[in-house]
């Protein structure tokens, strides 16, 4: 929505024009083996349970039982152990509690990635290079981030300022993207 994360999006974009094909999700896989907390009477079921939680893929599934079903064969109800879907009673997915987009919404995120694109191409070629760190519920990238003695970013500067993320509702997300 704020141009973070345009990699993965990107590249489905790309493929899905490349090979002429509509896209089925646009997923990321976890590749740390996570360190987990269990009881140490917990069964191996248990753990490899555990463990799977942790390798659960997040991102965005193309809202069409089939295809849910064709990316988690195990799935016959509630939630998968693989994908952010929700599968209720009657095949029906749960807009609420799944990460799902229909057709048209793919078709709408890739043209709006590609316009985010544009952008921030233009507004690099045009010399705007501010120094805006995003902060998004108090979280803030430079926390992390390897540069921060070269870029110089402090937020008690009077002219560094931290580009503000508002935290919206799904529904609020797809509605901007669609109007933009």
């Amino acid at each position: 929505m704020y141009g973070l994360q345009l990699q993965l999006l990107t590249y489905m974009d790309a493929m899905s024009k490349e090979e002429n094909i509509q896209p089925a999700g646009v997923l990321y896989f976890n590749l740390i083996e996570p360190i987990i907390k269990a009881d140490k009477r917990a069964t191996e079921e248990e753990l490899e349970s555990a463990i799977r939680k942790n390798f659960k893929m997040k991102g965005l599934v193309l809202a069409n039982v089939k295809v849910v079903k064709m990316m988690d064969k195990s799935l016959e109800q509630g939630y998968s152990e693989l994908i952010p879907v929700y599968l209720g009673k009657d095949d029906i997915i749960s807009e609420k509690l799944s990460s799902t987009a229909t057709k048209e919404q793919f078709e709408l995120l890739q043209k709006y990635i590609i316009k985010t694109i544009k952008n921030i191409s233009k507004e690099i070629l045009s010399g705007k290079i501010d120094m805006k760190p995003y902060n998004k519920n108090q979280k803030v990238p430079c926390e992390y981030c390897e540069y921060r003695a070269i870029c110089g970013f402090d937020n008690n500067k009077a002219d560094n300022n931290y580009s503000y993320i508002p935290i919206l509702k799904k529904d609020e997300i797809w509605e901007k993207i669609a109007n933009d």
